[in-house]
């Protein structure tokens, strides 16, 4: 497994690099556009966005790195160097996972330490939050990843997938944010979409032997998700438009035009209007 990893982040050494360099370029950004803006370093809520900001800056830098694996058929190569796929797999989740997370928490508690080390608490709870939120998502793309085919089509999904998770975890991570927030509840709230996480990513582990290099050109790689894949698109879609102003007909037209859309990809309907 050691073997894998070192062979994986060897290959993808260049691109880390890259998204290393990205995570100090950004993070002196946002604290020299917080300096311009306030004339005080970033502290308090703004240690949480600091934060948060990062996370989000290298996990998106790092799903592109992910899909240029795609584009250079770089898992296939890998998989003939003595690598099994869910070793692969597990490179994939230290390297793109776990390593932009835990630097992005590291830039941050430098950066708030070195300027403003009274918020040093405050900075801890909001990487803790931010860090398990952003484990959330990545193993929720990373999921969607496996299971969709075509490179535009897991493009699709992952950008259909951080509007649904955006939209659902917004208030919810406010709410951890909060100091009214105790740390009993914050704890319980932290394991618990940890525990998610884990769940999604050993589901992962689990299907990747299942996923075959000829399903690679279909929209859903096993036959038995397809049906999961267009009932999620279809409640998603309607749990964001539950808030939506309108009457139910409104909201449910479109869950089913984006359900209907998903279908048509997922079982490519032969429809024919010769009798």
């Amino acid at each position: 497994m050691l073997r894998a990893i070192k062979i994986y982040g060897k290959m993808k050494a260049p691109q880390l690099i890259l998204i290393a360099f990205l995570g100090v370029a950004a993070s002196a950004i946002i604290i020299g556009t917080n300096f311009i803006d306030s004339g005080t370093a970033a502290g308090g809520d703004d240690a949480s966005e600091l934060s948060s900001q990062l996370m989000i800056i290298l996990q998106f830098a790092a799903l592109l790195s992910f899909y240029n694996d795609k584009t250079r058929h770089l898992d296939a190569w890998l998989v003939t160097q003595s690598m099994s796929r869910r070793q692969l797999l597990l490179s994939k989740m230290f390297w793109l996972i776990i390593a932009p997370i835990a630097f992005a928490v590291f830039l941050d508690l430098f950066s708030i330490i070195t300027i403003q080390p009274s918020e040093w608490a405050h900075a801890v709870r909001s990487n803790i939050i931010n860090g398990a939120f952003s484990l959330l998502f990545a193993s929720l793309v990373l999921g969607v990843s496996l299971v969709i085919g075509p490179i535009w089509q897991k493009v699709a999904g992952s950008m259909y997938l951080i509007i649904v998770f955006e939209t659902i975890t917004h208030t919810s991570a406010d709410q951890m944010l909060s100091k009214q927030y105790f740390i009993n509840d914050l704890m319980t709230s932290v394991l618990a979409i940890i525990g998610i996480s884990l769940v999604a990513l050993a589901i992962s582990y689990y299907l990747v032997e299942h996923v075959g290099v000829d399903t690679e050109d279909e929209p859903v790689r096993l036959s038995y998700l397809k049906w999961p894949v267009v009932i999620f698109v279809f409640v998603s879609m309607l749990i964001l438009q539950l808030n939506a102003a309108g009457g139910l007909l409104d909201k449910l037209l479109l869950p089913v035009i984006l359900s209907i859309t998903t279908f048509v990809f997922v079982f490519k309907p032969k429809l024919s209007w010769e009798r």
